[in-house]
């Protein structure tokens, strides 16, 4: 009999439990918490190049995609259909475009809530393939988690549940940091000095690592090196640095990833001059 009332204790403290998150967005939205919401956005850690209008028959781009984060994701065909909604042809053969775009993903984790990724992306240093001289420095506001004050603990149920709806009601960020070249077609080729550099970067839940801690008690992991070189090209090389982040009480991965997915989609063509 013990064993069971025992069984059925711990059974409502997890339904309980469970159940934190929604009962913390639900507070927050009568009590206007802007983080009972899913939010979104996007920081120009590097933004892009102010160029000239292109003609008509300019409005040709290759895109290219490679993940070198230690997250699963691709958005490579992301952008391409972002590209072709907004009136741009997509070559497959780079010496056909006028414009390029070399798009990178360099991180994608949970960062500190308010920050927008950008003290992320100032720490990744140059972008590699871009002309070299271009700084990497954005100032961005930032914030202290705004949950609800936690219940006095207890080993009881209403003491666990109370510490649950605690820690569901704290902000959590994730961003997705992308290092972009878009290199722009010239009259005549050109010798220009670009990076070599690299760096990538993810956050590991495990809490191990050789950088910082991020919220949520993950650890950012990142790798860097950095060179310089002189080539000659018919393309000049702009460097772009984007993040585009999301937040909510207590949001997960899985909850941010479309978010994310879908601000990119939208901000990508800004790369690309109008």
């Amino acid at each position: 009999m013990n064993t069971l009332r025992i069984s059925v204790v711990f059974l409502v403290i997890f339904s309980m439990l469970s159940g934190c998150t929604t009962v913390s967005r639900q507070l927050g939205s009568v009590t206007a918490n802007k983080y009972a919401e899913p939010r979104s956005g996007t920081v120009w850690v590097v933004p892009p190049p102010q160029l000239e209008p292109p003609r008509p028959d300019e409005r040709t781009v290759y895109i290219s995609y490679r993940n070198i984060s230690d997250a699963t994701l691709d958005v490579g065909a992301l952008l391409k259909e972002a590209a072709q909604n907004q009136g741009w042809e997509v070559v497959n053969d780079p010496t056909l475009a006028h414009y390029r775009l070399r798009t990178s993903t360099r991180f994608f984790g949970e960062v500190e809530p308010e920050s927008g990724g950008a003290s992320m992306g100032k720490g990744m240093g140059a972008i590699a393939g871009a002309a070299t001289g271009i700084g990497v420095g954005v100032a961005t506001s930032r914030a202290t988690d705004s949950g609800l004050a936690g219940a006095a603990a207890g080993i009881g149920a209403g003491g666990l549940a109370g510490i649950g709806i605690s820690n569901a009601s704290k902000p959590r960020e994730w961003a997705l940091i992308m290092d972009v070249v878009l290199e722009e077609r010239q009259g005549q080729p050109i010798e220009v000095e670009v990076s070599t550099g690299s760096e990538s970067a993810s956050a590991s839940v495990s809490g191990t690592g050789n950088s910082r801690t991020a919220s949520g008690g993950a650890t950012t992991q990142s790798n860097s090196s950095s060179a310089t070189t002189t080539k000659k090209t018919q393309y000049f090389p702009h460097g772009i640095r984007l993040s585009v982040w999301a937040n909510q009480m207590n949001m997960q991965q899985e909850e941010a990833m479309p978010l994310i997915r879908e601000r990119t989609q939208k901000v990508v063509t800004r790369m690309l001059p109008m």
